[in-house]
């Protein structure tokens, strides 16, 4: 058979099988030639030809009612789609799980005097339960964006009730195939699961079911301002079933027995070892983390496949690791419910692997610095507090170091925008008769400087703002790499909060020294102020960015030290000698 030139079509037709759509009406044009060859010449698909897209519509309309299953449709660009538009209201009307796939030419034609070019994207969005727009693949990127919409869409046609979806897909001019042409095979893709506790046949459940008894199980839990005791009692119960460790941040206020944060761990680690602790399943519960951008960096290595099963009320396709496999529409509660019935094992050989590695972590003492400002600050906050942490390095730093649990945390990560962060705080301050800290970087605070502009600012306020003169986060990232970083990209300026926030009626305190710090934190920390309290801290975004790195370093060399002695203990038996036997372990590293 020949296969198409054209990555997303491959994709495409691919998924159509994964997802059992075999019928599908065409009709003729010269954009969607590449898609017509490829399902013509394929066994598995049933093709009809009607050339007027308005007939073909309603001619898949009585296959769909016919057969009782979905059908496709498919033209070329341009006014050959609005042809649809009779048939696809009926289908959205009727409720018909009709796919309407439509080529087009790239974006960047429109409104230029291109043939056959109209805004196709939106065209059928009001009369279809999704629509969707494939990229032409040039990418991983792009190969698992286009698959992520595909995925996305057909999951839609009968999702709480079927109905029609639209999936338009870019050729470019030179996407016409040659009749004879022999092109690369595409991908046989494996189709998205989504499913309704209880709502599904009982061989699947226990299918699932044999899949968690057989894996490394790591439940990654997000962002949440509450979970209840009883989630609680079952997410333990949960790890006693299964070989399974909680993977959580301090914005999951999670406190369970098994629930471990491993930021600073798999920020340290070497690859191999990371390779060695990585689950076969991650199950996600809760909002964003920001343990999702390192997780999915160190999957990416990985050789062997890892599944994310997703738990979520709405049953919205997020695929967060760019593993997705699984969706489960229900509450992390319900989800744990059901399959806590199931499942037994001796021991959590999993939990404890994790267990022993963040054991071997030894945290250095940072020098003066805003690291060093966050770790005294998190050692020292009050019991019951109230903790808002602003994004980006604030966020980072806090999750390298250790949190009471009787501290609420709260941050605004569910878009991760610096902006915001100061007023989110005050709104929750002013509803709170405990202590309230919130914890603030320079460019977030001088970007929300009308939080405090208002009547609201009580004595239970304490503000730690972290001023390194601009954004320190680019010093880590790009160091030297980029020469003039400091004016537009690190925005480096030399303004200081006291003017403004004294004249808000807030106690001032500042410390440019280690010394100045820990006198000043004593004051800070007063429950009898009668004035809301900031405390300001001056430090330097490049000294700052280099003992992140150099903390950092610290645990990577002490992971290869013993990795290292690994490696001599394992040669010493097959080496006469002991100066042998070092000189192979270092060549490793």
């Amino acid at each position: 058979m020949g296969y198409s030139l054209k990555e997303n079509v491959k994709i495409l037709v691919s998924l159509l099988k994964a997802y059992n759509i075999k019928n599908i009406v065409l009709s003729s044009g010269n954009r969607n030639i590449s898609f017509v060859q490829m399902v013509e010449n394929d066994d598995f698909f049933t093709c009809y030809s009607i050339v007027d897209e308005r007939s073909a519509g309603f001619f898949a309309l009585g296959l769909i009612e016919r057969l009782n299953s979905p059908a496709a449709i498919c033209c070329t660009s341009g006014t050959a789609v609005c042809n649809y538009t009779s048939a696809v209201s009926e289908a959205f009307y009727q409720k018909l799980p009709l796919v309407v796939l439509t080529a087009d030419r790239p974006s960047y034609f429109l409104n230029q005097n291109e043939d056959q070019m109209i805004p196709q994207t939106n065209l059928l969005k009001s009369i279809t339960k999704l629509s969707v727009q494939l990229p032409a693949v040039v990418s991983k990127q792009d190969y698992w964006y286009c698959s992520n919409r595909i995925h996305a869409a057909l999951l839609e046609l009968g999702h709480h009730g079927n109905g029609p979806v639209h999936i338009n897909f870019q050729i470019d001019d030179k996407a016409t195939n040659v009749s004879d042409a022999l092109y690369e095979k595409p991908d046989i893709l494996n189709r998205m699961n989504r499913y309704e506790i209880g709502r599904n046949k009982q061989d699947l459940w226990k299918e699932k079911i044999k899949e968690l008894e057989s894996s490394k199980i790591m439940i990654l839990y997000g962002q949440s301002t509450f979970i209840s005791d009883e989630e609680i009692e079952y997410l333990d119960v949960f790890t006693e079933r299964f070989n399974c460790i909680i993977a959580k941040d301090h914005m999951a206020n999670l406190h369970s027995k098994n629930a471990v944060n491993i930021y600073t761990a798999i920020n340290v680690l070497n690859d191999s070892e990371i390779e060695n602790l990585l689950p076969d399943i991650i199950i996600t519960m809760g909002g964003n983390s920001v343990l999702v951008q390192p997780l999915k960096a160190a999957i990416a290595k990985r050789t062997t496949p890892i599944k994310q099963w997703l738990i979520c009320e709405d049953g919205i396709v997020r695929d967060s690791l760019r593993c997705l496999s699984d969706i489960f529409e229900c509450s992390s509660l319900e989800f744990l419910k059901f399959f806590t019935e199931y499942g037994s094992i001796d021991k959590n050989e999993y939990y404890f692997q994790w267990s022993d590695v963040i054991n071997r972590i030894r945290l250095p003492e940072p020098p003066y610095s805003s690291l060093y400002s966050v770790k005294r600050l998190m050692e020292s906050i009050p019991d019951n507090s109230i903790f808002h942490i602003a994004n980006s390095s604030s966020i980072r730093y806090a999750n390298m170091f250790q949190l009471k649990d009787s501290i609420k945390v709260y941050c605004n990560r569910g878009t991760n925008g610096i902006d915001g962060s100061f007023s989110a705080f005050m709104g929750n301050a002013v509803v709170s008769k405990d202590l309230c800290f919130l914890l603030i970087g320079d460019l977030s605070f001088f970007y929300d400087l009308n939080a405090c502009w208002n009547r609201y600012c009580g004595k239970n306020i304490r503000i730690l703002l972290n001023n390194n003169e601009g954004a320190e986060l680019f010093h880590y990232s790009y160091g030297t790499k980029i020469s003039e970083i400091n004016t537009y990209i690190a925005a480096e300026h030399d303004g200081t909060a006291k003017g403004w926030i004294e004249s808000r009626g807030f106690r001032y305190l500042c410390a440019s020294s280690q010394e100045e710090f820990d006198e000043k934190l004593q004051e800070f920390l007063k429950e009898d102020s009668e004035r809301p309290i900031l405390f300001e801290v001056f430090t330097l975004k490049d000294e700052d960015a280099k003992i992140v790195h150099t903390y950092y370093d610290a645990n990577t060399a002490l992971n290869i030290k013993n990795e290292t002695k690994k490696i001599v203990r394992k040669l010493m038996g097959k080496s006469k000698s002991l100066d042998v036997a070092i000189n192979k372990a270092r060549k490793k590293f």
